[in-house]
């Protein structure tokens, strides 16, 4: 069998047992159902709940110090989300902990022939798409090790990764833009 299911508390474990890199592609546009009370306070001017986010920066702070690389490509979808204004406010946090957080535009992406599902790619030998329900929540995984899913997705990662834009650079250029 090429792929296994899981619920969707596995993602946890599959995380906690990295070794050697997490790359992830992040492409809904929309993850506002997961992060309701990260937008409920983004729409009130509060930004992120530093206590509320503080496990995920000790994950991504443990893996920076064992030298293990947490990166991330995000689709920029045209028009641009709330969900993704949001993030582009507050991914600071994520990068200021070590994780490597990239944008690319749609059209690049679908230039690119990049899948229109979202998933991890763990140590370079497993990977994981996220499964997402109608309600917009993490439904489930779908995982493999087969030799011929894992060749696959590190191609797309290796297409996408030298067009996505680091995200403070991104930052930078969006300003610019504003400016002129």
């Amino acid at each position: 069998m090429t792929w296994a299911e899981h619920g969707p508390d596995a993602l946890g474990e599959l995380l906690d047992n990295v070794t050697l890199s997490s790359w992830r592609w992040e492409c809904q546009g929309d993850y506002s159902a997961i992060d309701a009370d990260l937008m409920r306070r983004w729409r009130a001017g509060l930004g992120r709940d530093p206590a509320a986010d503080q496990p995920w920066i000790d994950y991504v702070q443990d893996l920076v110090q064992r030298g293990i690389p947490f990166q991330r490509v995000r689709l920029l979808t045209d028009p641009i989300t709330e969900y993704l204004r949001c993030q582009l406010d507050v991914s600071y946090m994520n990068v200021d902990a070590g994780e490597d957080i990239r944008w690319v535009e749609q059209h690049a992406a679908a230039r690119l022939g990049m899948p229109a599902y979202d998933y991890y790619l763990i140590d370079d030998a497993r990977v994981a798409v996220l499964v997402f329900g109608d309600n917009g929540l993490l439904a489930g995984l779908r995982t493999s090790t087969a030799g011929e899913v894992i060749s696959q997705h590190r191609r797309w990662r290796d297409v996408i990764w030298p067009h996505a834009v680091p995200h403070r650079q991104f930052l930078a250029g969006l300003t610019a833009r504003k400016d002129q």
